[in-house]
């Protein structure tokens, strides 16, 4: 049964949201591919876990600049077990690579399908939901700080005598 994405499952910061999304549809892909008793696609399941391990290193890199940038308390045990799932992963593409194809390679692609979907929703709703309120903080700084720049733009703009404007002189980049 593939991952239904939900937006519950937001953690709030719309690159890590993609990128969660993306993992679902990579495992979702993983699954299909096994699915339907048939005949196990190994070329497919190969390019899809290569996908999956790939962007997966990937994600975790941008999500680690976002704890790093969001002060999040649990940012070194996080990244931790980080490594720990890129390394499991490569053990099992190592191990997968070794297996030649037949039953056992079968019954490994089926036993992985089950960690994969544990892995992701254990990693977005145990571990990456708990930064949700760091980034709904981050975002709410964010916006405070650019109304104060906008607010004393305004300012600056009444006391030259200069006509205030929705964004300054055209240049929404001169408040950022």
């Amino acid at each position: 049964m593939s991952i239904a994405w939900r937006d519950a499952m937001n953690v709030g910061e719309p690159m890590v949201d993609e990128d969660h999304k993306h993992l679902v549809d990579l495992i979702n892909a993983f699954e299909l591919a096994i699915s339907g008793g048939r005949k196990i696609e190994h070329k497919k399941i190969a390019r899809v876990l290569l996908s999956l391990v790939d962007y997966t290193g990937a994600h975790f890199t941008r999500e680690e600049a976002l704890q790093r940038a969001i002060r999040y308390p649990y940012h070194e045990s996080h990244v931790r077990s980080h490594r720990d799932v890129l390394k499991k992963l490569s053990d099992i593409v190592t191990e997968y690579s070794r297996t030649p194809e037949g039953p056992t390679r079968d019954r490994m692609v089926r036993d992985l399908a089950g960690f994969l979907k544990e892995w992701l929703v254990d990693h977005i709703i145990q571990s990456d939901l708990r930064m949700k309120p760091y980034v709904l903080q981050m975002q709410a700084q964010k916006a405070e700080s650019l109304r104060r720049k906008r607010e004393a733009l305004l300012n600056s703009q009444k006391m030259a005598g200069i006509e205030p404007a929705l964004e300054p002189l055209g240049r929404p980049d001169l408040i950022k």
